[in-house]
């Protein structure tokens, strides 16, 4: 267990900060409690000039950037070579088999990525997604931490208030970086969190390797099989603009109307003076207001649009490798893989303290094959074409309802086509 600090030595520390400009790296290390590893605490101190200067309601996104990245090479490899040399051909058939299930054609070269790589590509996506509560969080961490402050703490503070107006922004982006750079040990692919982080597939070949060490499932199959799910999911993605556009809307939006719960900051703070792990002290989970009414109908919009994403992707990646022997198991084990993973329910507990479920997953996927099979794949993929055609959540839990739909929409456009003497 870490020794508690003496409150004279961090009042000494800081007095000594603010005389000086020298910090004891030692010393902060003792009195955070918040990095246990020497290249981390180096990156702290690089970066700790920030937290005594500039706007205390910014999030210091460079920093979280710079921490997913040190720990995204802290167990780095370089690319995986003779997975690498195999993509191509993986892709290649994937491209053919996706080109009859599929009227997308936007299939372009994958990416091969390392870890840090994943980790540099996640963090514009991240802080789109996150920059409305990391406002909020970084706010009111600061109002918590300032009052309670002892006043001779504040006193030895002097004119270097903005070292308490930053520290809440700054703690924020240590915790966005180290949950980038703990997924960026966890995934597979570009697509994993549900929404794609540039617009070409993406494999990370050393988590690949990992996972090939112990499975029995072929593994020139299994690369094939990912590969349709990527060059499926970009592809539509490239054909649907609106579609990120509108999830990163939904979400922006629902995260600039959470609210804090200033008892449980308040708590937070304590934990921090107390210098306990990084990694407890900024739970979004527990620090947010219970959910409005209105919130929990913009949850469930959220969670219908990407279950319908990866919905898509799992019906037309499923009939696309129907010539792999072991189809419809690849697609269990990557839906185990990525369950047992959490990936995409970690970021978005990170980001936004939201809990996704895999469930809705499996039935957007069931409606959205149903479709396939009633009135073919072109009618399925024009679901997704505009916001407007998007199944609905019940729609998806009883796609009779959605069939029903589709019959009368397609009655109504033979009437108008007789009207027209078409």
């Amino acid at each position: 267990m870490n020794e508690q600090p003496d409150p004279n030595e961090l009042e000494r520390l800081i007095r000594e900060m603010m005389q000086s400009g020298k910090i004891d790296p030692a010393m902060l290390e003792k009195v955070s409690g918040l990095i246990s590893s020497p290249g981390l605490l180096q990156n702290l101190m690089s970066n700790f000039q920030t937290m005594f200067s500039g706007n205390s309601d910014a999030v210091n996104w460079d920093l979280a950037l710079s921490q997913a990245a040190s720990i995204a090479r802290s167990s780095e490899t370089s690319v995986d070579v003779a997975i690498a040399q195999e993509v191509p051909n993986a892709f290649e058939i994937a491209k053919l088999w996706l080109s009859e299930e599929t009227g997308f054609e936007n299939f372009q070269q994958p990416k091969i990525l390392t870890r840090s790589m994943w980790a540099q590509d996640a963090m514009p996506l991240f802080k789109q997604l996150s920059e409305p509560i990391a406002i909020s969080m970084a706010k009111a961490l600061n109002e918590s931490l300032s009052e309670s402050m002892p006043e001779e703490l504040k006193s030895a503070l002097g004119s270097a208030s903005n070292f308490l107006g930053n520290a809440g922004a700054t703690l924020f982006a240590m915790q966005l970086g180290q949950a980038a750079g703990g997924l960026s040990k966890q995934v597979l692919t570009g697509s994993e969190i549900g929404i794609p982080l540039h617009d070409r597939p993406a494999l990370v070949t050393q988590n690949l390797a990992e996972l090939f060490k112990d499975l029995e499932t072929p593994r020139n199959e299994l690369l094939i099989y990912l590969a349709i799910r990527e060059l499926a999911g970009a592809a539509l993605f490239a054909a649907n603009p609106y579609l990120r556009e509108q999830i990163i809307a939904q979400i922006r939006q629902f995260a600039s109307e959470l609210k804090v719960d200033t008892s449980s900051i308040q708590q937070l703070a304590e934990q921090l003076e107390s210098g306990q792990e990084m990694q407890t002290v900024i739970e979004l989970g527990s620090a947010l207001v219970a959910r409005t009414e209105d919130q929990e109908i913009a949850l469930e919009r959220i969670e219908t649009t990407l279950a319908l994403i990866e919905g898509w992707v799992d019906s037309v990646s499923l009939a696309a490798a129907r010539r792999l022997p072991s189809a419809e198991a690849l697609q269990e084990l990557y839906r185990r893989l990525r369950s047992a993973s959490g990936v995409g329910q970690k970021t978005f507990a990170v980001l936004l303290g939201l809990e996704l479920t895999p469930r809705l997953v499996r039935e957007a996927a069931a409606a959205l094959s149903l479709v396939a099979e009633r009135f073919g794949t072109e009618v399925r993929d024009s679901l997704l074409a505009h916001p407007d055609q998007l199944p609905s959540i019940e729609e998806i839990r009883d796609p009779e309802k959605l069939i029903a739909r589709l019959e009368s929409d397609d009655d109504f456009d033979s009437q108008l086509r007789n009207l027209l003497g078409e």
